[in-house]
């Protein structure tokens, strides 16, 4: 009976030893990678297009749109940007500003943190047209 304990107690042991590899557990994540060129027009306009309103013409499409901002060209983000003060602020949903400025309007989801960070990274290299 003690032998018996002891191999039981021992195996309990040694089978709780176990390291979770990442790979394994989650195959297909791809790590969000911005450590090479973050290209606006490869990278950001997409984001902009699809994520912050800009195929809705009420939303981000020129200064005529609800908002006033425009996201859908080069010089309009960059525009908005410079007006806005606080362009990061709205997208990380920022608690020191007024979750009414969070973007996307009327949410509480933020766009993804891999286009978060691509946005970051962007915009800490210059914000270049590339």
């Amino acid at each position: 009976m003690k032998n018996t304990l002891i191999v039981l107690s021992l195996f309990s042991i040694l089978s709780g030893c176990y390291y979770d590899n990442l790979d394994e557990m989650h195959p297909g994540i791809i790590p969000c990678d911005t450590t090479g060129i973050v290209s606006f027009a490869a990278d950001i306009q997409p984001i902009m297009l699809h994520s912050c309103g800009s195929e809705n013409p009420a939303c981000h499409q020129g200064d005529g749109s609800d908002s006033g901002y425009g996201l859908e060209t080069y010089a309009t983000v960059i525009s908005t940007i410079d007006n806005s003060g606080i362009f990061l602020e709205t997208i990380t949903h920022d608690p020191s500003i007024s979750s009414s400025r969070w973007m996307p309007l009327n949410t509480t989801a933020k766009i993804d943190d891999c286009s978060i960070q691509k946005i970051e990274a962007w915009l800490n290299r210059g914000r270049p047209n590339n």
